[in-house]
C-alpha cells in the first residue's frame, strides 16, 4: 500500500523516485497564503520544479488560481507527479520537460511563477523571465547557503555575480545577493521589481517580488543595488549604492573592510506582502511567528550581532533586549531580527550601540 503525504488540501504519494521536503512546508505555506490574497479565477501558476507537484497542488486547491502548469524534468519523478495530479482530482497540464525547454518552446506568460529548485535558483531566472510579464510574481528559493554565506566565495562570484561576506552578516547579505541577482537579470528584459519580501529560515533563503515592466521601474530597481561593507575588528558596517566603495579600510578604527555585493539595498519587507500573508496563515504557526517577526522589523540592510559586539570590545554578555531598549531611549529605532539570534537592527551609529553596550556592562 502506498503511504500518502498530506499538506494543507493536497495529497501527494510518497516515493524514493520524487523528492519531497516536509521541511519546506512552512515556504509553501507563506506562498500559498500570499496566493489566497492575490490570484484569481484567470491567475496562471507555474510549479517549474515540480517533483510530486506538492507546492502547485496546494495552488490550485488552495487558492482561486485554477490554471496550473507543472514542469518535471526527472522522467520517473514526472511518473509521480501525474499520479498526484490524479489523486487530487486536478485538471492540470503536466509537462515531463526542463524548465529551459518549456521557456523556450511555449508563447504562455504567467501570473506566478514559484521556483523550489535544488540548490541555486540563479540557472531559472534568465528563462523565468521570458514567461513573465507585467505584474508576475516571482518567488525563488535557495539552499545553497553555504556558497551565499561565503564557505565557497568563488562559486558564488561565479553563479551570482556578487561577492559573500562570511561573518555574521552572511544570511542578510546572501539575501540581498539574491534579490539583486533576479533584480538585475529582470532589467535585461525591461522589469525592475516591487514589493519584495525576502527572509532566511532554517536551511535555505527564499525570495518573492512583482515585477513592473517599464524604464521606470528598471531605473529605480537598478538605483537600489550597492555594496555592504563590514570591519571585522569592530564591527563597523557600511552600504554604497551604485559603484565599488573606494573605501579600503574601516573609517573608525582603520580595520580591513568585508565588501559583499552587488546586492540588493531596498526594502525587502514589503508591508502589503506580510499584512496578505498574516491574514491567511493559522494563528500560532511557524509561518505566523516568521511573518510577525518580519513585520515588526526594521527594514535597514543589515543588522549586528550583540555577542559578536561584546566579544570585540572585551566586555560580559550583554542582552539584545536592553541594548534596543537602550537605543530607543536615546530616540534611536530598534528592533530584533528574524536573520540571526541576538542581533539587532538599528539606525544607530556602532558608536551610539558600544555606548549602550558599555553602560550596560557596567551596570551588572
Amino acid at each position: 500500500m502506498k503511504k500518502i503525504y498530506s499538506e494543507g488540501k493536497a495529497k501527494v504519494i510518497e516515493s524514493v523516485d520524487a523528492f519531497l521536503n516536509d521541511e519546506a512546508r512552512f515556504s509553501r505555506d507563506i506562498s500559498i497564503a500570499l496566493a489566497k490574497s492575490t490570484a484569481d479565477s484567470s491567475t496562471r501558476v507555474l510549479d517549474p520544479t515540480a517533483a510530486t507537484g506538492i507546492r502547485g497542488i496546494r495552488y490550485a486547491l488552495e487558492t482561486r488560481a485554477r490554471n496550473v502548469t507543472f514542469l518535471e524534468i526527472n522522467s520517473k519523478a514526472y511518473r509521480v507527479l501525474k499520479k498526484d495530479i490524479a489523486l487530487n482530482k486536478l485538471d492540470a497540464v503536466a509537462f515531463n520537460k526542463s524548465f529551459q525547454e518549456f521557456a523556450n518552446t511555449t508563447d504562455e506568460k504567467f501570473d506566478i511563477i514559484d521556483l523550489d529548485p535544488f540548490g541555486s535558483p540563479a540557472p531559472y531566472i534568465y528563462d523565468m523571465m521570458k514567461i513573465s510579464k507585467d505584474g508576475t510574481r516571482i518567488m525563488a528559493t535557495a539552499t545553497d547557503t553555504a556558497v551565499l554565506c561565503g564557505a565557497h566565495a568563488f562559486a558564488c562570484m561565479r553563479v551570482y555575480g556578487a561577492a559573500p561576506i562570511h561573518s555574521d552578516i552572511c544570511h542578510e547579505v546572501g539575501v540581498r545577493i539574491i534579490v539583486g541577482y533576479i533584480a538585475r537579470i529582470a532589467a535585461q528584459f525591461n522589469y525592475g521589481i516591487s514589493e519584495v519580501l525576502a527572509f532566511s529560515h532554517r536551511h535555505y533563503m527564499r525570495a518573492m517580488m512583482k515585477l513592473a515592466h517599464g524604464s521606470d521601474s528598471v531605473k529605480n530597481s537598478i538605483s537600489m543595488l550597492g555594496y555592504i561593507y563590514q570591519c571585522g575588528r569592530c564591527g563597523y558596517i557600511g552600504y554604497n549604492r551604485g559603484q565599488f566603495p573606494s573605501l579600503i579600510s574601516c573609517p573608525l578604527c582603520g580595520g580591513k573592510l568585508s565588501v559583499g555585493g552587488k546586492l540588493w539595498l531596498g526594502s525587502i519587507y514589503d508591508k502589503h506582502a506580510i499584512k496578505s500573508i498574516s491574514g491567511n496563515v493559522d494563528e500560532g504557526s511557524e509561518a505566523m511567528k516568521l511573518i510577525n517577526s518580519i513585520g515588526n522589523e526594521l527594514d535597514v540592510p543589515a543588522f549586528f550581532s550583540v555577542p559578536k559586539l561584546t566579544k570585540l570590545m572585551k566586555i560580559g554578555a550583554v542582552s539584545p533586549a536592553k541594548v534596543i531598549e537602550c537605543l530607543r531611549q536615546k530616540g534611536f529605532a530598534a528592533t530584533p531580527t528574524h536573520m540571526q539570534k541576538d542581533s539587532i537592527k538599528t539606525n544607530a551609529s556602532i558608536r551610539e550601540i558600544e555606548q549602550c553596550l558599555a553602560v550596560l556592562n557596567s551596570n551588572k
